[in-house]
């Protein structure tokens, strides 16, 4: 799944340098998924002096991570 992110430079740089992400689900779903953060790219041109960081999104089935 692609995301995109919007933030200061400083906040997309602690997005982009993690390479999981937890996030919270509904209720009736397990409530927490792991995601792996894929092929981050970050738009250079600020917009309202924030910026966009888009990325692929992949549910984490456990595997080891470097």
């Amino acid at each position: 799944m692609k995301v995109c992110f919007h933030g200061t430079a400083e906040e997309l740089e602690l997005v982009s340098g993690r390479p999981l992400m937890v996030l919270l689900t509904r209720r009736g779903l397990p409530r927490l998924r792991v995601f792996a953060l894929l092929h981050p790219r970050t738009l250079k041109h600020p917009y309202n002096g924030l910026f966009r960081l888009c990325a692929d999104l992949t549910e984490d089935e456990g595997r080891a991570h470097d």
